[in-house]
């Protein structure tokens, strides 16, 4: 997984959900699995406009495609913002 990525995985997240900013932010710092899912959800959407501005006969099936995995990931990051950061005083785990 690449810097920017992560990087700009964090930035897509807040974009997606600036309501969350906070939780985002603490969840991002905190959590290596959601770190990776951000990332993956940075990559899922350079590659979707990738496929929006391809003229390959695969274009619209790729979008579909990515479209199904942003929305996928999406419900992945908000279920884990429902719970506390792993490591803070109020995670059970």
């Amino acid at each position: 997984m690449g810097r920017s990525h992560v990087d700009s995985g964090m930035a897509h997240v807040m974009a997606r959900f600036p309501e969350h900013a906070t939780s985002i932010q603490d969840h991002f710092h905190a959590d290596p699995r959601f770190r990776e899912m951000c990332s993956d959800y940075a990559e899922t959407l350079e590659a979707l406009q990738r496929w929006q501005a391809s003229n390959d006969p695969r274009r619209a099936a790729r979008i579909e495609e990515y479209r199904e995995l942003a929305e996928g990931l999406e419900l992945e990051i908000v279920t884990a913002l429902q719970s506390p950061p792993p490591g803070t005083k109020h995670d059970l785990r």
